[in-house]
């Protein structure tokens, strides 16, 4: 008897349901028993995985989960994978090589152009894999699915924390990873995905490996802000180190750019503060205005003098807002924003960002003339504008500028009216925008929304292009992960 015999008899055995069983080869769908049991036998894979986890095929599911942060594009999947294990993820992949399916991986849902999506294919959701281990005084292990804010939970009151913490400490592990991760302590110590001790990754055809810098080290080196296109990570481990009680933080206006990135550049070069970010708003004068964000980590007993850590800085003396926090509530510093973007009702509508990273020698002129060019109410959003060093960023395949410092610079929109029309303008002109960048030197930060060709892509990539290429077809030769993006054409 063969197996698709023996599999349509235990079916009638056990009774017709919904549970997915099967894949239809000839109509690329997943089948149920009943539909096992309703065409012959040679129309079915006969290779289909049993999975710990949940496969979930209902249309009413898959439309819902055709969305992101970002609320731009719906891409609609054949099937979205819930694992229970990791060896759920391998059978996946492995199945979906043999069968042509595209495979996107889903963490808090936070991308904002469909990249965690994909069209036909499997969505792989890995909030169901966030567990967090072995934290000692030394090192932290979580799997991809868990977020920032229950890693730093377990943490921060044994007084360990990371180096650098994403501004938004609800982002998965996993997601945070891929893109790169960029915080206050940047500037110190580069992206989030540049202080990882090892990944255990499953690649794209299938493997799963561990990877450090002394082992498959350059698969570790290629997944820190690699944009998930050679493997999934599914666990990272994070070196731990003490953390202050106290953090005050400074609030510092500006009226003039010069001031303002010329002081942030002092800032940088002096190293003083633990934390130094900031951007620009709308000024209630007309124009924009700008604004510093700072961070000193103290001790009660040794609090910071303020008078000279701000000595010599040209801010508009008498604005400034100084409050000391406890370190957690600094980490979390952005969740009253949230409920208030969310009690406004402006968290759901679409949001084309555009962020960039411009040469710090261009970066004046540029962000001038692009807020100049820029209406308030085309952004309707926070601007972000923090300098940052060069060398503290190794991430192979996380680009920056060629200069020894270089500039942040994020339109963080919202579409209003959130309609179609409004934004397809905001895109092209994000595009228009890109594309000036581009020009000096500049790069993106690829957590936006900005129209992106396989031929961008090279460019994005430059002398590191051929070298990622080599990669892809080595460790996902079949091109299945991360389609949305288009880097690689199918």
């Amino acid at each position: 008897m063969t197996n698709k015999a023996s599999r349509r008899d235990f079916m009638k055995k056990i009774g017709i349901g919904s549970l997915i069983v099967g894949f239809n080869l000839q109509s690329q769908s997943w089948a149920t028993e009943a539909d096992l049991l309703n065409a012959p036998p040679e129309v079915f894979a006969d290779n289909f995985p049993v999975f710990e986890g949940e496969l979930i095929t209902d249309e009413t599911s898959l439309s819902e989960a055709a969305d992101d942060f970002g609320h731009i594009h719906r891409y609609v999947s054949r099937a979205i994978l819930k694992p229970a294990v990791y060896q759920d993820i391998i059978k996946m992949v492995k199945f979906a090589n043999q069968h042509n399916l595209t495979i996107a991986v889903k963490g808090q849902g936070y991308s904002t152009n469909g990249e965690t999506q994909t069209q036909g294919g499997v969505v792989i959701d890995m909030v169901s894999l966030a567990d967090i281990s072995e934290v000692n005084d030394q090192q932290v292990v979580a799997q991809a699915g868990a977020r920032w804010i229950d890693l730093l939970t377990k943490t921060v009151p044994h007084n360990l924390g990371l180096p650098i913490v994403t501004d938004f400490i609800d982002l998965s592990v996993g997601g945070t990873l891929a893109v790169g991760g960029l915080g206050a302590q940047s500037y110190k110590h580069g992206c989030m995905a540049d202080n990882i001790c090892h990944l255990k990754v499953i690649t794209g055809d299938g493997r799963l490996l561990t990877c450090s810098p002394y082992q498959n080290s350059m698969l570790f080196h290629s997944m820190k802000g690699g944009l998930g296109q050679l493997g999934i990570i599914v666990e990272a481990g994070f070196e731990l180190e003490p953390t202050p009680s106290q953090v005050r933080a400074y609030q510092l206006v500006y009226d003039d750019l010069t001031h303002y990135l010329n002081d942030n550049q002092r800032l940088l070069d002096e190293g003083l503060f633990d934390g130094v970010q900031g951007g620009a708003e709308p000024d209630p004068a007309g124009g924009w205005r700008y604004v510093m964000q700072l961070a000193k980590y103290f001790e009660p007993d040794t609090p910071p003098v303020d008078a000279e850590l701000l000595d010599g800085l040209n801010f508009v003396y008498g604005e400034e807002v100084i409050q000391d926090l406890p370190y957690f509530t600094f980490l979390n510093r952005l969740a009253p924003v949230v409920e208030q973007l969310k009690a406004a009702g402006l968290w759901t509508l679409p949001h084309p960002w555009c962020p960039l990273l411009i040469p710090a020698s261009k970066a004046q002129a540029f962000i001038e003339d692009t807020l100049a060019n820029t209406p308030p109410n085309d952004v309707a959003g926070p601007v972000l504008m923090s300098m940052q060093q060069r060398e503290a960023f190794g991430s192979l395949f996380f680009s920056v500028p060629e200069e020894d410092k270089f500039v942040y610079f994020s339109l963080m929109r919202t579409a209003i009216p959130p309609t179609p029309e409004r934004v397809e303008q905001l895109t092209l002109a994000n595009r228009n925008i890109y594309e000036a960048a581009r020009a000096l030197g500049g790069c993106q930060y690829p957590v936006g929304a900005i129209p992106m060709s396989a031929r961008d892509w090279k460019k994005h990539y430059h002398r590191k292009w051929f070298l990622l290429k080599l990669l892809k077809n080595w460790f996902d030769p079949n091109n299945l992960l991360g389609p949305m993006r288009g880097i690689f054409k199918r």
